[in-house]
This record gives structure tokens, C-alpha cells and sequence, in this order.
């Protein structure tokens, strides 16, 4: 490993630590904890992430998925967020993985500047 490609990682962990310390992420993870301690919740998210992971694997293999198909992950998903606790673990879910996008953008905006240079 090069001097740059030590510096990279030591500079990726520096990030992942600034990142667990943001209030998305903390908020993330209680609204993780929140859900792990209700069974009706866990069960609603289970059985949603069951149904999705069922109907991409049939696509994976190449069967096109029906509109019932599609109705049916429809349903669990609105199911499930229809619980409070649900809801909020997504909505905590989506800032943090917001903030994770954006930070991806930055790089890949300064990587697409720096080789214009």
C-alpha cells in the first residue's frame, strides 16, 4: 500500500468517526434501538424486507415481477410505515443516508475537478 493509499484509508476512518458523530446518525440509531424493543414493529419490517428480497431474487433470475407482485410489496411497505415507530426509524433512516450521499457527491465532485486541472 502507497503513502497516499494509507493516507486515503486514515482519511475514510477520520470521516466514518465524524460521521457516527453526527445528530443523523445518533438519531438513526436510537430509532434503531426503538424498533429492535417493539416486536409488532420488527415483524412489519421483516416481513416488508422479506417480500422485497423474494421478488428481487425472482428478478435477478430473470422472471419479470406481475403487477400483483408489485401491489404486494406495495402494501407491505405502506403496512409498515404505517406504524409510528416505523415511520420514524425510515424518516431517521433517510437523513442519515442523505448526509451520506451528499458527502459522496462532494468527493466526486473534487475527483471530476481534480482531473480537469
Amino acid at each position: 500500500m502507497t503513502d497516499v493509499d494509507k493516507s486515503i484509508v486514515e482519511l475514510a476512518k477520520s470521516l466514518g468517526e465524524d460521521l457516527a458523530d453526527t445528530e443523523e446518525f445518533k438519531q438513526k440509531q436510537e430509532s434503531e434501538e426503538v424498533l429492535r424493543q417493539n416486536e409488532e414493529a420488527r415483524k412489519l419490517v421483516k416481513e416488508f424486507k422479506n417480500l422485497k428480497n423474494s421478488f428481487e431474487r425472482m428478478e435477478r433470475l430473470g422472471a419479470a415481477l406481475t403487477d400483483k407482485n408489485r401491489q404486494q410489496l406495495k402494501d407491505a411497505e405502506e403496512k409498515a410505515m404505517q406504524h409510528p415507530m416505523v415511520k420514524e426509524w425510515y424518516e431517521k433512516s433517510q437523513n442519515f443516508y442523505d448526509l451520506v450521499i451528499k458527502v459522496n457527491e462532494k468527493m466526486q465532485e473534487m475527483m471530476i475537478n481534480s482531473t480537469k486541472k
